[in-house]
């Protein structure tokens, strides 16, 4: 990985930075903030989709001043493509979800495939609700509607990396969003 200011080269492509460190902040306590209001005297499961989801979880559970319930599910639907195969591979553990309100944790929703696949095996479980926190959004891509209550931003519909999102499990550990530049 090479770095030049607001530009870094992950697997022989250029990306830009779209989004700044202190910006995800913002978002992120934004988020926290709206959760901690509307949850007041609950005990909610939070529901880490893993791998992409776990920088943003982590900062913002621990901005959240409720008790609560973690726990991760994997999901993967770009592979080491730049769009989504549109193929989701989901792995559930045993999870006790019954009477429970769900937040699920996603660092970004495209086509919506994933988190609707997600959703509906949840609903199968009987939670008291199901809610989603994402911290980006391509409406633009959008296949499926999913309701996302707690979102950070939408963006265009780049392929962005940086915060936990990958280019072919590369570029995860960057600490802004970077978005591919075209050649």
């Amino acid at each position: 990985m090479q770095s030049h200011s607001n530009t870094v080269f992950i697997n022989q492509k250029k990306f830009k930075v779209l989004i700044r460190e202190s910006e995800i902040e913002q978002l992120v306590s934004n988020i926290a903030e709206r959760i901690n209001e509307d949850y007041r005297g609950k005990k909610p499961l939070f529901l880490i989709v893993l791998k992409g989801s776990m920088f943003f979880a982590s900062d913002l559970l621990r901005k959240i001043e409720l008790e609560c319930e973690i726990d991760t599910v994997s999901a993967k639907s770009y592979g080491n493509y730049m769009k989504s195969t549109g193929e989701v591979n989901l792995m559930i553990s045993k999870l006790d979800v019954t009477g429970k309100d769900i937040i699920i944790i996603e660092d970004i929703v495209d086509t919506g495939y994933t988190l609707n696949k997600l959703i509906d095996k949840l609903k199968f479980l009987n939670p008291a609700s199901i809610e989603v926190a994402a911290l980006l959004s391509k409406p633009a891509m959008r296949k499926i509607n999913i309701d996302l209550k707690y979102l950070g931003l939408e963006i265009p519909p780049f392929f962005v990396i940086g915060y936990g999102l990958d280019f072919g499990e590369s570029g995860r550990n960057l600490p802004a969003i970077y978005s591919h530049e075209e050649e």
